[in-house]
């Protein structure tokens, strides 16, 4: 226990070094640390218990700009502050490679830096869940898991360098490695952001926007729709593939590439889902959907996430060919023209199929779903396993010598 104390205090203190911009770091204890957390989400609890509908009432009838109820802005800034707050302070715990300084000094397991990371994300978001509880225990309870999803940032699949000389065995995580932490940021929140303006619209504009939720085929249609639109740009599984320079070096020490990719492809595709769809569970949630459209929804989101996957896999072998060396290479890139209206053209032509015979009234819901599992099924993994092929066999500039 006092191992623990003294750790969660020295996780404490350490963001001061990446929060602050001074280099001085203040010796305080994890009381003076952590109060002002504790100290709000008490003085919440009360102002809650005493006057919660007083509080809902006034944010219902006050707007904002005139389009816009400080209850429902809140309702949207809420999940979005506990999502993005602790996806960020855990990308500057790997970015500042905290673990390992603490492993090294301070003999910390890695199970128990999690539990340390876990706790102290909790305390830094308690006002927040506090704010959510009394809304909805359960979502308050959701978020809490949420919270410990989340920390699964450190669980990133990880391989082991071989050297040949000591044997040593280094932990790493190995995605961080071949991506920039800064554009696995961008590529997890962008569809988040995405979704935000969705959901913004949806409240201020649904005229505009046209949307006819009336019944379950328009919940899919719309879910797909919308998902081209979310993930449309590069996702973590483009730059995983497309910047990493390892394959041939893992094939030389015997690693099967193909279980290799797979596992992280897989884990990435879970990652990259996750935080979209928390967000759009709680907004349909807050606009009183019952479960199995809310499910119904994210459903098709998924099928539209893959679909642009798939898109987004050939989009590998191109930009493969250029041998970017990291990704502000890749993005500061001029795409030739040539190589522009192919990308035109793989990326409207499975998703306009997918879009026309959703419109097709002939079919029902069931058929539609069964329809689309099956387009979008032999799309995507066809797409995949011809990638990874591909890619396994395209890594052939690197010779060794038997």
């Amino acid at each position: 226990m006092e191992k623990f104390y003294y750790s969660i205090t020295l996780l404490f203190l350490s963001r001061q070094g990446y929060w602050n911009d001074s280099n001085n770091v203040k010796e305080l204890s994890l009381i003076q640390l952590t109060y002002k957390y504790f100290l709000s989400s008490i003085a919440l609890v009360f102002i809650f218990l005493i006057a919660k509908s007083e509080i809902y009432n006034i944010l219902k009838e006050n707007q904002i700009w005139g389009i816009l109820s400080y209850f429902e802005l809140a309702t949207i800034l809420v999940p979005a502050i506990l999502l993005l707050g602790i996806l960020y302070e855990n990308i500057y715990v790997l970015k500042t490679k905290t673990e390992s300084t603490m492993r090294i000094f301070f003999n910390i397991t890695g199970r128990e830096f999690w539990n340390i990371v876990f706790f102290k994300n909790l305390i830094l978001v308690l006002p927040i869940l506090v704010v959510i509880f009394f809304y909805n225990i359960f979502l308050g309870l959701f978020s809490c898991l949420l919270i410990f999803l989340l920390n699964s940032i450190f669980y990133i699949p990880k391989i082991r360098y071989v050297r040949s000389r000591s044997k040593q065995l280094f932990n790493v995580s190995y995605l961080l490695s071949v991506v920039d932490s800064l554009t696995v940021f961008k590529a997890i929140t962008v569809p988040i952001f995405s979704t935000f303006i969705f959901m913004f619209m949806w409240l201020v504009l649904p005229d505009f926007l046209g949307i006819d939720t009336s019944n379950k085929v328009m919940i899919l249609n719309t879910a797909l729709f919308s998902g081209t639109i979310f993930f449309s740009n590069k996702g973590i599984n483009f730059y995983f593939l497309t910047l990493n320079k390892d394959f041939p070096y893992l094939k030389a020490v015997g690693i099967d590439l193909n279980k290799f990719i797979k596992k992280r492809i897989w884990s990435l595709n879970v990652i990259s889902i996750l935080f979209p769809a928390t967000s759009l569970y709680f907004f349909l949630n807050y606009l009183g959907y019952g479960l199995i459209d809310i499910f119904l929804f994210l459903f098709g989101i998924s099928l539209a996430y893959f679909l642009c996957q798939s898109i987004q896999m050939l989009e590998v072998l191109l930009f493969r060919e250029y041998r970017f060396r990291d990704a502000k290479e890749l993005e500061a890139f001029s795409i030739p023209v040539n190589m522009r209206i192919k990308l035109y053209i793989m990326r409207l032509i499975p998703i306009i199929v997918c879009l026309l015979f959703n419109q097709i009234k002939l079919f029902g819901l069931w058929s539609l779903i069964l329809l689309n599992i099956i387009y979008i099924g032999i799309v995507y993994f066809s797409l995949y396993r011809y990638t990874i092929s591909q890619v396994i066999k395209g890594d052939c500039n690197v010779h060794f010598i038997h």
